[in-house]
């Protein structure tokens, strides 16, 4: 079957394309080189993430308007101070995962955990990364496990990354370190099952993409779960997939928010009190402000 011409495409279409090179506009491009030649510098381990990393593991060029750098959060203060004598302006979005570093109409995501509260990141974001070369400069990519991991969780009615994974799976499967993923996954293993079942449908024909073993291991998990006892207790998970989707729950039918109990628990580590509190914030956020006066569970974004 011929490919349809780039003119046949729709708008969405063109968006998302697989070719040799990550193109990035002008304006971007030398905000982003600012940013990631000042961390270079002061030797800050970060990871990048978002759409260049798609497009360094499958191909798939997607057009973006930020860069999604991920760091510890033992590194995030000196992460921002180091973009704001870059001459960025930075803000602390929210307490437990987002923080962003703005040049005029361009900015960078900082991040530094998930935004339902299930995780910090931690060292092995950049301990298992890859080197790649990202707007002139030299940079790690996050790794294809935690990537998929993290994906696992966006489910929103605007935004899905569905696809990223499949495509990951299909790019990267047989290289993947699948016995971390599922570690990874832990307690959330039902979300992998559903996207490795969605890959078999999506890709009949695939071979050597998922280990036997692991369709296997996480199938025994849901016979398990099909005989357990249910408490019958009114609890809904689905907020941390899908916060906007999932509201009706928690808002109307009174059940107890999953989302609610992971964030209050990611906020009480101390280092993002520290964080909080650190002098590199040219802004907090109302949701912060919440936090530091012990409200907590300020949220917005992702």
């Amino acid at each position: 079957m011929p490919r349809p011409r780039r003119a046949d495409l729709s708008r969405e279409e063109r968006r998302s394309l697989t070719h040799g090179d990550f193109w990035i506009p002008d304006g971007e491009r030398e905000t982003y080189k600012r940013a990631l030649g000042a961390l270079n510098r002061r030797g800050i381990p970060y990871v990048v993430t978002g759409a260049y990393a798609i497009h360094e593991y499958t191909g798939i060029y997607r057009e973006t308007k930020d860069l999604d750098v991920f760091v510890e959060p033992v590194h995030l203060v000196a992460t921002m101070r180091v973009l704001r004598e870059e001459g960025f302006r930075t803000r602390l979005v929210q307490a437990h995962w987002l923080a962003k570093a703005e040049s005029g109409q361009h900015f960078v995501d900082v991040i530094f955990g998930m935004g339902n509260g299930l995780a910090l990141v931690d060292r092995d974001w950049y301990r298992h990364s890859r080197p790649a070369i990202l707007a002139a400069h030299p940079v790690r990519v996050a790794p294809a496990e935690e990537l998929i991991w993290h994906r696992l969780f966006i489910h929103e009615r605007h935004r899905h990354d569905t696809a990223d994974i499949l495509h990951l799976i299909l790019c990267r499967g047989e290289y993947l370190d699948w016995d971390r993923l599922l570690e990874r996954t832990g307690r959330d293993w039902p979300l992998l099952l559903s996207k490795l079942i969605l890959f078999s449908y999506v890709y009949p024909e695939a071979e050597g993409k998922v280990p036997e073993r692991v369709v296997r291991r996480l199938l025994d998990l849901a016979r398990a779960d099909v005989e357990r006892p249910r408490s019958g207790a009114s609890v809904t998970r689905g907020t941390l997939v899908s916060r906007f989707s999932f509201s009706i729950d928690v808002n109307e039918w009174a059940m107890h928010d999953a989302r609610r109990a992971q964030i209050e628990l990611a906020e009480s580590a101390p280092i993002l009190r520290e964080v909080a509190r650190a002098d590199v914030w040219d802004e907090r956020s109302r949701f912060v402000l919440e936090f530091l006066r012990g409200g907590g569970q300020g949220e917005s974004g992702r």
